[in-house]
């Protein structure tokens, strides 16, 4: 029995000592490659009725603002906020206002408007678009 012992414990020595002479392999890290998307936060509001929303990216971004104009041309207010962009002023408010027939116009500017922090309101009458900005 202690012959036996003896061998078990030699052939466990030998089969440690073996794994670790192996050759190791080596991984080295590769770079990887990622896209650094614009996460924003926005805050909008359907004729008063309010909602919020996390968009990655600017697909995303300009899918969200092409359906704000979509819901206005069908006749609702809409209004809304980039909150990441949004900083508090003081209490002197500044009211901006854009007119245009172009929808790609008021597009342009809603987006524009809503990155550099304002709350950007979109009514459409009669193919008239009219954007009011305050921040």
């Amino acid at each position: 029995m202690k012959k036996h012992f003896i061998s078990v414990a030699l052939f466990a020595v030998l089969a440690t000592m073996a794994v670790s002479c192996q050759k190791e392999n080596l991984l080295e890290p590769q770079p990887s490659v990622s896209e650094i998307a614009t996460v924003r936060t926005v805050l909008y509001s359907v004729d008063g009725v309010k909602h919020a929303v996390t968009l990655f990216g600017d697909d995303a971004w300009n899918a969200f603002v092409d359906n704000m104009l979509a819901l206005s041309k069908q006749g609702y207010e809409i209004s809304f906020v980039n909150e990441d962009s949004s900083i508090q002023s003081s209490s002197t408010k500044e009211i901006l206002t854009f007119e245009t027939d172009s929808e790609s116009e008021a597009n342009a500017w809603a987006k524009e408007k809503a990155d550099q922090g304002y709350t950007v309101t979109i009514k459409c009458e009669k193919g008239l678009y009219t954007c009011t900005a305050v921040k």
